[in-house]
Order: C-alpha cells, then structure tokens, then sequence
C-alpha cells in the first residue's frame, strides 16, 4: 500500500520544460540595455570632450598680452565652465520683477551703482573718438549688460580727460553677492581706416565680500591701466538697497537743457538726459523722453533725486528745479514739475531684488 502511494505522489509532479523563447527574449533585453548603457556612456564621454573643447577656446580667446603692462592679462570673466556658459549670452533678467506682486522670503540685497567712466590719461592725447564696450556681470547669472556699446560709425568723441563716457546702462540693478565683473573694451577710430586701434581692455573687479558692514553706502573707484590708456571707473555700493527704474514724460511745451539723477549725498550726479547731444523734445515730437539710463538703487532711508536744468537764451542764466522720491518695497509713484514753459512727469517703478535667476 506504501508503494502505491509513493507512486501516486511521483505521478502528480509537473515535468520542468525550457522555454527558449522567453529565454531569447530575456538575452535580447539585457542586450538592449547594456548597448543603450554604453551608448550613454560614450555620449557623455563626448559631450565630456566637447566640453572641455569649448571652455579651452573661450579661455585662450580671453588672455591677450597688454603692451601696457608687458604681460598677459584676463581680459574678460573667466569664473565659469564655457562648455555650458556663453560669454557673449545677454542677461533676460528684467527690471521691476517684483514691482506689482509680494513674494515671501525675499530679502533687500547688497548692491552696486556704477556712477561714472572715464578714460583720465590717454597716450594717444586728446580729442580722441572712442567706440567698443563695456560689460557688467553680477551676481544673479553672471551674463552680459552692457554699460557702453557703440560701434565704429558711433563713435564717441572726448575731448578731454574731464568728459565721461555715455553710459546707457544696466538695463536692471546690479545684485552684488561676490563679485561685480566689468569687461572694457575700447577701441579709437583713426580717420577712415577700417580697424581701430584698441585703447583699453581688461577686467575689473568690485568685491562685495569686504563690504564694510557699518557703512551703508560707499563710494569707491578703480583704474584699469591698459594698453594705452587709463580708465577710471566711480562706484557706490549700497547694503540693503532696492530697485528704482524712472521714466519721464513731457506733458506740455519744449524742454531744452539736461535731466539728472542720483542719490542724496552721493556724487557725482548722473546725467541722463542731454539735449544739446540727445535732441531738444516737444509735445509735438514725442511725449516720452528717452533716458540714457533707467535704473538705480537705493536704500530705503535714501532719496533719488532729479536735477532739472533749463538752458537760458543770450543772458539769461540757466534755472535749477528739483524732485524727490523716497524709495519703498515695491509700487510706483508719479510726480509733476514744470520747469519753464515745459511741464514734465517723472514716474519711478520701485521692486526688491531676487539673487535668484
């Protein structure tokens, strides 16, 4: 009986088959994936490569010998990896991010006007005509706003080492964390030759991790001696500063003479509107004055101040009137002022800040 058991148990075993096909299939997976897994690997060993390519390009086209200085010298922002970072990339921050709308956690930041440029020694002399660019790059992304951009045919002339450079930015304020970078780059045209000769170039450097934590504002400057020039750049950094972007209307009559800006205290005033280079404006030409800058920042104890001068004919002597804003979080505010027969509206869009792109 025993046996007949154990042989009805042996009877009931399933018999073990090998199924070839879910076999192959299973090979041709594990195939599958070790090829996409050396394919990726071989991918990024190029990109790797290609990588390293494009940062060693970009950084033998920025070291050039200065026959100033009669050495090689950085000539512009080299702190990245330029095989993913592009030099010449303009920065998309705009100003005013946070004029209409609250965010949470966001923080008044440390930041830099650059107040003035001019080229205070020339080995060429004077009157020179001067073109080419200048760069800042701060802390949010580190990309390109130019200060000053004009081409050959745009000359500008300076006729002595007293004249500043037209300066038409940046197009935001500048957020300084580290470092604010400004990459010169200055040419002088020579009659009608094609090329011009390079006056200046090179690199400097605002440090905003010595900040002087007890002085609100400071008023620095730098030189750059370099080929055949020195240019001095004016400065003033600020610690918990906010954003200030101005327009300016003409709501009646014709106004000659300029428009200045600045901060209460600090100087020099920044001339952005000019009319014996800019063009006179009247009602009839075009209501909005166009500035040669817009932006500045301020602390919240500060004042941003509007110079208006209004040109007197024969012996008349040129008039003085003057406007005020007191900085705030964020929002705008309009102000009127009729200077002569002219009557202008000033209008200042206030926002933070973010170190964040």
């Amino acid at each position: 009986m025993a046996w007949v058991e154990e042989e009805d148990d042996f009877c009931f075993v399933e018999p073990f088959f090998y199924d070839e096909a879910r076999d192959l299939a299973m090979r041709a997976r594990a195939f599958e994936m070790t090829r996409r897994q050396e394919e990726e690997k071989a991918r990024k060993a190029e990109d790797r490569r290609r990588r390293g390519l494009d940062h060693k390009r970009v950084m033998a086209s920025i070291v050039e010998y200065d026959p100033q200085t009669k050495r090689k010298v950085y000539t512009r922002y080299s702190f990245n990896d330029f095989g993913v970072f592009d030099i010449n990339e303009e920065s998309p921050i705009p100003p005013m991010r946070y004029t209409k709308r609250y965010v949470h956690g966001l923080k008044l930041q440390d930041t830099a006007n650059i107040l003035t440029v001019k080229i205070v020694s020339s080995d060429k002399g004077f009157p020179i005509n001067v073109y080419g660019t200048i760069i800042a790059r701060d802390s949010i992304d580190h990309k390109c706003m130019h200060l000053f951009n004009r081409t050959r045919d745009n000359c500008q002339p300076i006729k002595s080492r007293d004249e500043n450079l037209i300066l038409t930015g940046p197009g935001r304020g500048l957020v300084l964390l580290d470092f604010i970078y400004l990459e010169i780059d200055l040419k002088i045209k020579l009659g009608e030759e094609p090329l011009g000769e390079q006056i200046s170039k090179g690199l400097l450097m605002i440090d905003g991790r010595v900040l002087p934590r007890e002085e609100k504002v400071v008023v620095g400057h730098q030189t750059l001696e370099s080929w055949f020039c020195i240019v001095e750049v004016r400065y003033a950094t600020l610690l918990n500063a906010v954003e200030g972007t101005f327009e300016t209307k003409l709501l009646e009559g014709r106004f000659c003479g300029r428009i200045m800006t600045g901060i209460e205290g600090i100087e020099p005033r920044i001339v952005i509107y000019n009319s014996d280079e800019d063009g006179v404006v009247s009602c009839e030409d075009h209501a909005v004055i166009t500035l040669r800058r817009r932006v500045m920042t301020l602390r919240l104890n500060g004042m941003l101040t509007f110079g208006f001068a209004v040109h007197g004919g024969g012996v008349v002597a040129t008039r003085h009137w003057k406007v005020e804003f007191t900085p705030r979080h964020r929002g705008e505010e309009k102000k009127e002022i009729s200077c002569g027969t002219a009557k202008l509206q000033v209008k200042v869009f206030w926002s933070m800040m973010d170190y964040r792109a």
